[in-house]
């Protein structure tokens, strides 16, 4: 996930994809303004960031949350002793 302040005022139809808006003034539903801040996913971040039609940024990062990284421990059965006949 990755904090993004907005620079230029715009619309967005993924506006359901924003998560913990955090917002300076009139809350209105698809528009973000100037100050705006947000969380997204990196994909939606590179977006707004000019990986767009327009060429255009309209956002700037402003934390960047590290992806947990999950590791896979393999489990060892215990190895049965052999009893020695002697």
């Amino acid at each position: 996930m990755i904090k993004l302040e907005v620079t230029e005022r715009f619309t967005l139809q993924r506006f359901d994809e924003l998560k913990d808006i955090e917002r300076i003034g009139t809350a209105t539903y698809g528009q973000l303004f100037v100050g705006d801040k947000f969380w997204c996913e990196k994909e939606l971040a590179d977006y707004l960031m000019g990986n767009n039609k327009l060429n255009k940024s309209f956002v700037k990062v402003i934390e960047i949350m590290p992806e947990k990284e999950v590791k896979e421990e393999k489990l060892e059965k215990p190895k049965k002793k052999k009893k020695s006949t002697k």
